[in-house]
Order: C-alpha cells, then structure tokens, then sequence
C-alpha cells in the first residue's frame, strides 16, 4: 500500500519537477558557498542563477524535444539545442547585470563566473534535462509494450476460456444421446444431425483460432446448436430464432453470442413444465448487429449466480479486447424472464 501510494506521487509530473528544482537549489547551494555561516544574500544568489538554468530546461522540454528530436529531427535539434545555449548564457549575464538590481534592489550582486563556467553549468542542465525525459519516455514506453503482452495475454486467456466453455461435455453427451434416440427410432433427420454436429465441433476446434470469423458461418454454428437444444426440449417449448437483414462479408468474434444463448436454455426450458420458451433475435447491417436473446427462468436446478457470472465476465473481456468503445451491453433480469441486448458496431 505504501508502495503504491509513493509510485502514485512519483507519477504526478508537477511533483517530480519541484522535486527536481529543490534537489538543484540544494546542490548549486552547497557548490557556490563553502563557508560554514550562510547569509541571506547566499540564498538570493542561488535564486538567480537558476533563472537562466530554469529558462534554458524548459526550452528544451516544452520546445526542443517535442518539435525535433521526437520527430527526428536531429540537426534542427542540436542546432536549437546551441542557440539555447547561448540564449542561457546570455539570460545569466543580463541577470546578474540587471534583473538582479530590479528584483532585489539594494543589493550589489554579481556573477562569480566566467562564460566557461556558466556555458558548463548551462550545458549540463540541458543534458541532464534531455536524459531524465528520454529516460522517461523509455519507461513509459515499457510500461506500454507490458500493458500491451498483458492484454494480449488476458485476450488469449479469454479466448480459451470462451472455447473450453463451448466444449462442453454434457452438451455432447446428450447430442450423441439425442442421436442414438433417433437411430433407434430409424429417424430420417439422423444424417442432418450427425452432420450438423460434425461441423459444429470442426467449427469450435480448428475455425475460431482467429480474432474475427465470418458471420455466415458464427449464424450456421448457432443455428446447428438451436437444432440440438430442439430434439431435447419439451414439446410445448417455444423456440423462436429469426435472422432480420443481408448477411454479406461481415466478421464477427468467434463465439461471442452461445453463452447467452447457452444460458437461455440452460436456465430457461430446464425444469419449467409450462410456458417454457427461449426468442433469439439478429439484426444485421453492413457496419451494425444487434442480437437479442429472451427466456422464462426455470424453476428448478437454478445455477448460483456467481458461477453464472463467469461465462459473462469471459464475454465482456473479449467484448472489450475485440470491439473497444464499440458495443453495448445491457442485462435485464426479472421475476419470471431474462433478456440480453447487445449491439455491435462492424
């Protein structure tokens, strides 16, 4: 906590500045006088110095660095740094001969130093300002690259996470449950089936490694796996999907839409014997889509929430890794339903 609170206040720019300025009175005091007994003038003689010192620093940070030597610009930069060389030199020699007298009227100040002196000092200071902000910059930047690998990591997790959740066991037990169902009974729909599952589990294996997948196929998988939930449903269960608009080459993330539907089913028609029901909508544009899942809530063998909330917090990441600033999300649970809204931008 301490830690935090010091990094905190070492990341305030303001703070790092007066602290830098404090450290350099400190030194340019201690350097100028070496007497044992220190007079008021001593101070005062430290001030002015670093008026010059503080001209030439800001100079070089708000104006040199940025204009130039960031945009790579370097002769225009080592010509701007000499100028502002010689412009620090200057400033020192008219404050010294002037602005002293007018800030400190009847006091007789002058400057100790020769133009080798104070070209060094002023030399330094640029350096010394021009190391501390490229050092600055080189954090910054590797603080970016780890947030960066830490995104890209938290992407790759939630990606693995969002396919494991999908091969779901019991969701293929009951599949190839389903099936036997129907070679037993010698049903016709028994190769639509198989060959429905079969492209359901190449879809989710090989074809969702990418961040984007076309929306043709992401609808066909959804649709295999309404079909499923069909053959064990109740019969009086009212299973309602709709596609609304022109599906052309849009993209979309992989399996970012079967959890809510997942849900719906999981938790809606299971153990509910009337008025069972799960309305799965899709309205798609060019550059927008909109889906829309509702269901009843069941009655029975109701998963806690808060092992219902970690499939959805997976979806946000991903949500949130895959379309930044670009969809909505709204969750609405009532007494007797539950509906979600998400709206993408393509």
């Amino acid at each position: 906590m301490l830690q935090q609170k010091i990094e905190h206040i070492f990341q305030n720019r303001g703070i790092r500045h007066l602290l830098f300025w404090m450290l350099s009175f400190y030194v340019l005091f201690r350097l100028f006088f070496t007497n044992e007994k220190y007079f008021y003038t001593d101070w005062i003689y430290t001030f002015l110095f670093h008026i010059s010192l503080f001209f030439v620093v800001y100079i070089n940070l708000q104006l040199l660095l940025p204009l130039f030597f960031q945009h790579k610009k370097y002769l225009h930069y080592l010509l701007g740094f000499i100028i502002t060389l010689g412009l620090g030199m200057v400033l020192n020699h008219l404050t010294f001969q002037y602005i002293a007298d007018w800030l400190f009227s009847g006091y007789y100040f002058i400057s100790y130093y020769e133009w080798r002196d104070i070209l060094q000092f002023t030399f330094i200071y640029m350096a010394l300002s021009s190391l501390l902000h490229l050092s600055k910059s080189w954090f910054d930047v590797n603080e970016k690259q780890k947030a960066i690998h830490r995104l890209e990591r938290e992407k790759l997790d939630a990606a693995l996470q969002s396919l494991k959740s999908q091969i779901n066991p019991h969701f293929l037990f009951n599949s190839l449950n389903n099936l036997y169902a129907l070679s037993l009974d010698s049903d016709k729909r028994l190769p639509d089936y198989l060959l429905r599952l079969s492209d359901n589990l190449r879809y989710m294996l090989y074809e969702c490694k990418d961040d984007f997948v076309p929306l043709e196929k992401e609808l066909q998988y959804i649709e295999n796996y309404i079909g499923f939930q069909r053959l064990r449903a109740p019969q009086n269960a009212n299973i309602y999907y709709e596609v609304q608009g022109e599906i052309k080459e849009q993209l979309v993330g992989p399996l970012l839409f079967i959890p809510f539907i997942e849900n719906a089913f999981k938790f809606g028609l299971k153990g509910s014997n009337t008025d069972a029901y799960v309305h799965i909508y899709f309205k798609i544009s060019d550059r927008a889509l909109s889906f829309n899942v509702c269901n009843n809530k069941g009655k029975i063998d109701q998963m806690p929430s808060e092992h219902r909330g970690i499939g959805l917090e997976n979806t946000r990441k991903r949500l949130d890794l895959l379309y930044p600033d670009r969809y909505t999300l709204k969750i609405e649970e009532g007494k007797q339903d539950f509906k979600v809204f998400l709206n993408i931008s393509l």
